[in-house]
């Protein structure tokens, strides 16, 4: 998968997680469009969000990401670095 790919799957399953920031312009802008790093933290998730992202992004990619495995990240480059690598 490209970055961009990678991205559009991570946009995807923060949508399916419900986190209400992917859908600001200047965030989802960051996320889509230039590429930018953005905190993890900053997208506010919450637990029942981290698990609906973790299942999101296992059933769309096979790779099995836990909720707690996503406070080991503290960036979306580090997790496009992570399905870069797969």
């Amino acid at each position: 998968m490209t970055d961009f790919e990678i991205r559009a799957m991570l946009c995807r399953a923060l949508e399916a997680g419900a986190v209400s920031k992917v859908y600001e312009s200047v965030t989802r802008q960051m996320l889509l469009e230039t590429g930018e790093d953005i905190d993890i933290a900053s997208l506010d998730m919450d637990s029942l969000g981290r698990m609906e992202f973790s299942i999101a992004v296992e059933i769309e990619t096979g790779v099995s990401l836990t909720p707690d495995d996503l406070l080991h990240y503290k960036t979306i480059n580090q997790l496009v670095g992570l399905f870069r690598d797969q």
